[in-house]
């Protein structure tokens, strides 16, 4: 038997897999760290589809930074000192924090997104989606969803929207343009725009919501129309870091045009094909922070399904040492299956009941284990099957004979694309 590790919480976990499985273990590809200067300004002075950032930013007497929270760590704290640097000497600066529907943040959480430095010398505050009179409407897009966005957009001469590209499970990739939607939306906006993964002609969700894919998503072209009802002058600087926070890349200029051209280079680096489905996946989240709770967790699992056969099986290692992500999140279950479920998901009114929904599809797909703290009568009440170690799951597979396996050792960062499924 060959012997394995992943990372699981802030430690990893071992385990042994039998000799006759056909084990393969699945790497994305492992992009060098760049200089933070040298990419930075590099990436200003080279802008995808905008004129330098120097050219861009000259009319303006002031400007609004809009900067991720606490969960969406962009490398802000050491890229905004070199950016200001960059700045006319007369213009007015502010920071919001993007925190969409997310709690309000520390002083000291604060301090360690921009630096203390920046945090003493430019005011900055978090955005407050549910104080209406801190808020203003830009209009509406096609389908008929109203554009509340924090009025600080409006008043200001230009903005700087930043963002770190990622995976999404619903927008296809996190980045820059949702520090906008949700990030500095009204709550209402925010619902609608998850909305939109639901399909408008039956119920279900949208083949295309999904990680990896822009083109065709509805919640990212919610995003993009929503966006251009925006007025003010709008410049994104988007990052792109590993684990142990290197930057890998940046991509700054026109909002659509970066944003786009940070993905596909994202999608290059950090997706993965195989020619067949497997019996078997076995995956980590990727350790802590990205096994924190089981909505964080999740995001593994959703890039293992597209390795998996349906009827497969997948085991994920996350150790949620903080829980399930939200004391509300499991009454989503109690609506029985997604075709029970659905309705009450598609006109909810908080957004983690979409990952309530997508965890029942996957349970309903095939047999998920899941090794994690979390107590038995929870992971049972998601659709799940609750293990203590990766080696007890795989032993309640283990029929003798031989399967095919994947390992995943960077769930949330690894897209999965199986070119076929093995015959059955």
């Amino acid at each position: 038997m060959s012997t394995y590790s992943l990372k699981y919480g802030r430690d990893k976990i071992t385990f042994r897999l039998p000799g006759n499985w056909h084990v393969t273990v699945l790497h994305h590809k492992e992009p060098h760290p760049v200089p933070l200067e040298d990419a930075l300004l590099s990436s200003l002075e080279h802008p995808v589809g905008e004129k330098t950032f120097a050219e861009w930013i000259s009319p303006f007497k002031n400007i609004l930074i809009i900067v991720p929270d606490v969960t969406r760590y962009a490398g802000m704290e050491r890229m905004l000192p070199i950016l200001l640097e960059r700045f006319p000497k007369t213009i007015d600066t502010q920071i919001v924090f993007a925190l969409g529907n997310h709690r309000k943040q520390t002083e000291d959480e604060k301090k360690g997104l921009i630096s203390r430095a920046v945090y003493e010398k430019i005011p900055s505050y978090d955005h407050d989606c549910y104080d209406k009179q801190s808020l203003t409407s830009a209009g509406k897009t096609s389908s008929g969803l109203d554009v509340v966005l924090n009025s600080a957009l409006f008043r200001t001469d230009a903005a700087i929207v930043t963002g770190s590209i990622n995976f999404h499970y619903l927008a296809g990739f996190g980045g820059g343009r949702k520090s906008i939607f949700p990030g500095i939306a009204g709550y209402d906006t925010i619902l609608g725009i998850h909305r939109q993964v639901f399909k408008k002609d039956g119920p279900g969700k949208h083949s295309s919501a999904r990680s990896g894919i822009l083109k065709g998503n509805p919640m990212h072209e919610e995003i993009m129309e929503g966006i251009a009802l925006i007025r003010t002058p709008l410049f994104l600087i988007n990052t792109v870091l590993d684990d142990r926070k290197n930057f890998l890349n940046i991509f700054a200029g026109n909002i659509k045009d970066a944003h786009e051209a940070g993905c596909a280079w994202y999608r290059e680096h950090f997706y993965v094909t195989v020619e067949e489905k497997a019996d078997i996946v076995i995956v980590s989240s990727g350790g802590f922070p990205k096994d924190i709770n089981f909505i964080q967790s999740h995001k593994a699992m959703e890039h293992a399904m597209g390795a998996v056969k349906d009827n497969g099986v997948v085991v994920v290692a996350g150790k949620c040492e903080d829980g399930l992500g939200n004391a509300d999140f499991l009454r989503w279950f109690e609506y029985g299956p997604s075709h029970d479920m659905e309705p009450y998901v598609r006109k909810a009114d908080k957004v983690y009941a979409q990952t309530a929904y997508a965890t029942r599809l996957k349970a309903e797909q095939c047999s998920i284990f899941f090794v994690s703290d979390l107590n038995d009568e929870s992971v049972k009440k998601m659709g799940l099957i609750p293990k203590r170690s990766i080696e007890d799951a795989v032993s309640a597979v283990n029929d003798g004979t031989s399967k095919i396996c994947y390992i995943i050792p960077d769930g949330s960062n690894t897209l999965i694309n199986a070119m076929s499924e093995r015959a059955t």
